[in-house]
């Protein structure tokens, strides 16, 4: 009875320290990395988000277009029709990032920059919080859609201008603060990374709040409290190297939605802005107030492992999978030790020879669990130093959980 007994209490430690280092590990779940707005910085359509990467010199180069028919009717070129915008960023030490961007065919261009003050973590209540500034440099009467700047042909050659309803914009530079919190939600299927949910708000001046004195020219609608933008953002995984996200947000002034889809890093968008808006009316100087569309091309990658020859947006991405798999795994075999804890309390109440035969059973079932858990945090922590090389000798995958 006295050996019994404290094989009983064995077998209760053994389970509580396994389901300690299955939640110790699922707590350190990664964020899905967000993509390259149409015009300056990561974040959601427009609007900035406070996140930067973990990898120092992570790069994001992106082209947009938005469909801006500025005079309807009339045949427009496409160089007319669509304005683009081409930005390359950079995210440095998990803290902050830096880029450029140029706004359109002229070229206008500017700065732009972000500080992470406080790291989002999935598992933890606690936002991200950052503080950030856009439209640095000499275009300072910009609107936003980075349209303000123009050139003009006066006999003897090409000149920068601004229109005069552009003049009372004072855009650069443009500062934001921003909090973020993501969630994570359940995988489409047993093998692939759970789906991930965020929300963010913030509050910016100039490209966020600044309407140049133009009123409803400017914008009829919209805007929720002047300075306000929010959004939030859903991304689920297709299959282990790919991500599909669907993302709604207001910048201050529009309602905008749009689709990224990313493989291995490279990723296109389409996108709808000013949805509350509808069609064209004839107001706005046909820039402002009707549903515009838009599109994006971009690749992400690591700038040192890039310069090295190294694919390394996939070699990121294959590992992170991995490891979003192992904390899936560790997560379905912790909630099978909990059903061995309910079977365990069951056979503790039963007849004493069938107690220890079950006991018997149970500490094999528990040493299963526990051998699979220290495989996969093993190769959890490799990855995480890392260490993405496959082991010479790797162990056998573990058998899928038993059935309750």
């Amino acid at each position: 009875m006295r050996i019994m007994r404290r094989g009983i209490a064995t077998l209760t430690c053994a389970l509580a320290a396994s389901v300690f280092a299955a939640e110790r590990v699922n707590a350190q779940q990664l964020q899905d990395p967000y993509h390259a707005t149409l015009y300056q910085g990561t974040g959601l359509v427009t609007i900035p988000v406070a996140w930067v990467s973990p990898n120092s010199y992570d790069a994001w180069f992106n082209i947009s277009a938005k469909r801006i028919p500025y005079a309807p009717g009339s045949s427009m070129s496409a160089a007319t029709l669509l304005n683009s915008n081409v930005a390359l960023d950079v995210h440095f030490l998990n803290r902050f990032s830096l880029g450029a961007a140029a706004y359109d065919q002229n070229v206008d261009y500017g700065f732009f920059g972000q500080l992470l003050l406080l790291r989002d973590q999935v598992a933890s209540p606690i936002p991200g919080v950052a503080v950030g500034v856009r439209n640095v440099g000499p275009s300072k009467h910009e609107d936003r859609f980075f349209v303000a700047h123009d050139v003009s042909f006066d006999g003897a050659g090409y000149k920068k201008i601004v229109s005069s309803q552009f003049l009372g914009f004072k855009t650069s530079p443009t500062f934001y603060g921003v909090v973020t919190k993501q969630f994570a939600l359940g995988p489409l299927t047993g093998r692939l990374p759970g789906a991930q949910a965020g929300f963010t708000v913030g509050y910016g001046n100039g490209l966020f709040s600044d309407d140049g004195g133009l009123g409803d020219a400017y914008n009829r609608r919209g805007t929720i409290v002047k300075g306000v933008f929010l959004g939030g953002r859903l991304s689920a995984h297709p299959s282990l190297n790919s991500t599909l996200e669907f993302m709604a947000e207001n910048d201050g002034f529009d309602w905008n939605a749009g689709a990224i889809y990313d493989w291995r890093g490279l990723s296109a968008g389409l996108y709808a802005t000013e949805l509350e808006e509808g069609g064209f009316n004839g107001s706005g100087y046909n820039i402002y107030n009707y549903t515009k569309f838009a599109f994006s091309v971009g690749y992400s990658g690591n700038i040192i492992d890039i310069s090295r020859g190294v694919l390394l947006r996939t070699r990121i991405t294959e590992l992170t999978r991995e490891q979003q798999r192992l904390n899936a795994e560790i997560e379905t075999r912790g909630r099978r030790i909990k059903g061995l804890e309910v079977a365990l309390r069951k056979a503790q109440a039963g007849e004493l020879a069938e107690m220890a035969n079950r006991r018997a059973e149970l500490e094999r079932s528990v040493q299963e669990e526990r051998d699979a858990i220290k495989r996969a945090e093993e190769r959890l922590r490799s990855i995480q130093q890392g260490q993405g090389q496959q082991p010479a000798n790797p162990a056998p995958a573990p058998s899928n959980p038993p059935l309750n």
